[in-house]
């Protein structure tokens, strides 16, 4: 027997019209929703209400209020965007279906880790490429690390130094709890096909700031890297793939790692790199402390623990990768506020720097291994 089709209509918090393809992938989300409080508990979805739309490059989100007989609830939900940038792994596979069943396997085991979460998902809906989960109450810590700034309350400082120590006990978890298994040089070749990709957009760009051949430069340098690694063994675990406080969202009882668009099997050191290249581009925030980012990192790195053996090459490979990526975005956002202008230009200055030298660079992780 078909399901009915019947959709209650959607009251719209916004003086604005919804575009399109949201308003009629709402559609199929109040239906899947009314199945869903039906099969769990027996209660009726009476009203779906939209609080909020965020369209972004690579998603779109949507806050929602779910109304049943006995409670409201708040639910977000997610729609991958397809963009030149992300064509690597949504070609690959359904990104809905793999952010809604990492967080279906990781959500229990974080439930018994204090300080550290990810979000509950509801459900998902593969065709339209759309999951939901729940609302985490909370601020991003990219808001917090105004007290890594020079003046600022040292109160302040010592709470955001204790969230990046849940940062780092949370990545431990998440390798942790995903395992770590062994593979070839060739696991590598995700990681490069990143850097390369955006290294493409940097030449395209012709932004001065950038060598020409820079691209050329690096490419050389992977070609290298590789070559040392022929008969040696790199170790993979879960990597989220944007690990970052931009995806951390800061909570009384601890932090709430979201979006894990990307999510798969990589090098164990790629999430750890990204928190530490991120690290390093805020040192040039023009009020930033040197010794308050240094104390930041310092405490990361001690909860996080000792990095599993990982040969120097494909270290250095999974640090280029990172850096290519910070230096892709602090190139594609113009029209910035002045200081913001100035933090850009230090980090791009960096990053070619140590691109254009990166045979003789040291790594940001601690010690050589």
């Amino acid at each position: 027997m078909q399901r009915s089709r019947q959709i209650r209509p959607l009251k719209i918090r916004s003086s604005h019209n919804l575009p399109k393809d949201i308003e009629i992938s709402l559609k199929e989300v109040d239906v899947r929703l009314k199945e869903y409080f039906l099969r769990n508990g027996g209660q009726d979805l009476r009203n779906l209400e939209v609080l909020d739309v965020v369209e972004r490059d690579l998603s779109n989100i949507v806050f929602l209020l779910a109304e049943t007989c006995s409670e409201t609830q708040r639910i977000v939900m997610k729609q991958v965007v397809h963009d030149p940038t992300n064509i690597a792994i949504t070609k690959r596979e359904n990104q809905a279906v793999v952010e809604y069943e990492i967080l279906q396997r990781l959500y229990p085991k974080f439930q018994k880790v204090e300080g550290c979460a990810v979000p509950r998902p509801i459900l998902v809906i593969p065709e339209f490429e759309i999951y939901l989960m729940d609302f985490v109450e909370g601020c991003l810590l990219t808001d917090k690390f105004r007290y890594a700034r020079l003046f600022s309350s040292r109160d302040g400082f010592h709470q955001l130094r204790d969230q990046l120590c849940n940062c780092g006990r949370w990545l431990r978890h998440l390798q942790d709890f995903t395992g770590v298994s062994a593979g070839s040089h060739d696991v590598l070749s995700g990681v490069i096909e990143r850097a390369e990709q955006r290294l493409r957009l940097i030449e395209e760009s012709g932004d001065p700031r950038c060598p020409k051949d820079l691209r050329r430069k690096v490419s050389t340098f992977f070609k290298e890297q590789l070559e040392k690694l022929t008969s040696r063994k790199i170790l993979l675990t879960g990597r989220h793939g944007d690990f970052n406080p931009w995806n951390i969202i800061v909570r009384a009882e601890g932090i709430t790692v979201i979006d894990f668009l990307g999510y798969q099997e990589d090098c164990v050191p790629v999430d750890v790199l990204k928190m530490l290249v991120y690290l390093e581009d805020e040192m040039k925030a023009v009020t930033s402390s040197v010794t308050r980012v240094r104390g930041l990192k310092k405490s990361f790195l001690d909860s996080y623990g000792d990095l599993p053996r990982t040969p120097l090459p494909a270290l250095l490979i999974c640090e280029a990768m990172q850096r290519v990526v910070s230096l892709w975005g602090s190139i594609s956002r113009p029209n910035r506020r002045l200081h913001h202008r100035i933090e850009d230009n230090r980090c791009i200055k960096t990053h070619v720097s140590w691109l254009m030298n990166a045979e003789k660079m040291k790594t940001l992780c601690p010690v050589t291994i």
